[in-house]
């Protein structure tokens, strides 16, 4: 029978294989000083024994040679441990394998690290389990590799705290599978970053949750893109927020389909932005001004 001794310099990947218990006394210096190609015998067995302070000996050569099971047995202890630099050995089969708890112990630096690729086996419960400080690195790179579902994880401290450089790599399969509670971290600048077409997935529940504020970053051609049941979601508060310019996009059926109460933040700048024909006539049918010129208001029989 094998003695197992962690002389570990000469390790390979078939002693490896037969050594799982010898993983307890692993530290960093012996795992920085182990052959990247002896973590392909690596598996879940062996990394659960593994003590947490080792994980400060890895490296992206050594990640990118660890078989995808060695990650279903990884803890937040062990994420902690580890060195940023690491991460660059990430790939989407290791990501998926990765229990989501572990992601807790995710920072911005070692998100920064990771290949755009990795995200692709990203899903909701490891969303749901990130940092949102951890947004903060993200890019569209990053963004634009993660599967649409994974959305479905997403809260409004995540959206808060991600770049708005990273709205422009969203489609609208990412935008119809996000929680409408995500949108109350939205602000003016990353609706401004957003494609048009994301909001093509905008629904009324959605728009209800967007604070004010954002439809600072409305333009029209968001506005055209939006479907017209989106504007069953909008107040006064969030009309009164948007650009004039914005107006241009209106069309009769997203007239049609705003509530009565969230035409009094309309304006005259807004409303002669419009296109023609769109803005509803004057008179008890219609709007028109109040006497001191102000804001325009709904006339009530």
């Amino acid at each position: 029978m094998m003695q197992c001794h962690l002389s570990n310099v000469s390790y390979g990947p078939e002693m490896m294989a037969q050594c799982p218990e010898a993983m307890q006394g692993m530290d960093a210096d012996m795992m920085a000083a182990m052959p990247p190609d002896a973590m392909s015998a690596m598996g879940p067995e062996m990394m659960a024994a593994m003590p947490p302070e080792a994980m400060q000996g890895m490296d992206a050569d050594m990640m990118a040679a660890m078989p995808p099971d060695a990650m279903s047995a990884m803890g937040p202890e062990m994420m902690a441990m580890m060195p940023p630099e690491a991460m660059q050995g990430m790939d989407a089969d290791m990501m998926a394998a990765m229990p989501p708890e572990m992601m807790s112990a995710m920072g911005p630096e070692m998100m920064a690290m990771m290949p755009p690729e990795a995200m692709q086996g990203m899903d909701a419960d490891m969303m749901a389990a990130m940092p949102p400080e951890m947004m903060s690195a993200m890019g569209p790179e990053m963004m634009a590799m993660m599967p649409p579902e994974a959305m479905q994880g997403m809260d409004a401290d995540m959206m808060a705290a991600m770049p708005p450089e990273m709205m422009s790599a969203m489609g609208p399969e990412m935008m119809a599978m996000m929680p409408p509670e995500a949108m109350q971290g939205m602000d003016a600048d990353m609706m401004a970053a957003m494609p048009p077409e994301m909001m093509s997935a905008m629904g009324p529940e959605m728009m209800a949750m967007m604070p004010p504020e954002a439809m600072q970053g409305m333009d029209a051609d968001m506005m055209a893109a939006m479907p017209p049941e989106a504007m069953q979601g909008m107040d006064a508060d969030m009309m009164a927020m948007m650009p004039p310019e914005a107006m241009q996009g209106m069309d009769a059926d997203m007239m049609a389909a705003m509530p009565p109460e969230a035409m009094q933040g309309m304006d005259a700048d807004m409303m002669a932005a419009m296109p023609p024909g769109v803005a509803p006539p004057p008179g008890p049918e219609g709007m028109a001004p109040p006497a001191d010129a102000g804001g325009w208001v709904i006339w009530t029989l």
